[in-house]
């Protein structure tokens, strides 16, 4: 009777992973959830630069409340995302039995408090204009 190594060679392979080839098997939802909230991280920076230049430039004030008002919708999207991303990669973690994934559950974290703070300090101009210009 013959012994089948091919699966005691699979095994051993799988459990020997690096990093790089660890992070290739994650699941194609994780990945765009990933970069989901990295993009709309980029746009926020790049409006909350646009806003800080328009400051220094003296634009009308319609263009800037505009940017304040992106500013926060992005905020809030980056924030439900990430809250999507935590929930996903506990799941994965705790069926894949990785910890691996708790660097990306770190990563979320952190983008939930900088759209928190996005969020108050974005509401906080609204207020202070009084909402509408006319």
């Amino acid at each position: 009777m013959k012994r089948n190594l091919t699966t005691a060679k699979n095994i051993t392979n799988n459990n020997s992973k690096t990093g790089t080839e660890q992070q290739k098997d994650k699941p194609l939802l994780s990945l765009l959830v990933k970069w989901t909230v990295w993009g709309i991280l980029a746009f926020n920076l790049i409006n909350v630069v646009l806003y800080i230049l328009g400051s220094y430039r003296k634009t009308p004030d319609e263009v800037q409340l505009t940017l304040v008002r992106i500013c926060l919708m992005l905020s809030v999207l980056m924030i439900i995302s990430s809250l999507y991303g935590i929930i996903l990669d506990l799941y994965y973690m705790f069926t894949r039995r990785r910890p691996a994934y708790l660097g990306g559950i770190a990563g979320y974290f952190i983008t939930i408090v900088l759209g928190a703070l996005l969020v108050f300090g974005t509401a906080f101009i609204i207020s202070a204009v009084g909402g509408n210009l006319h």
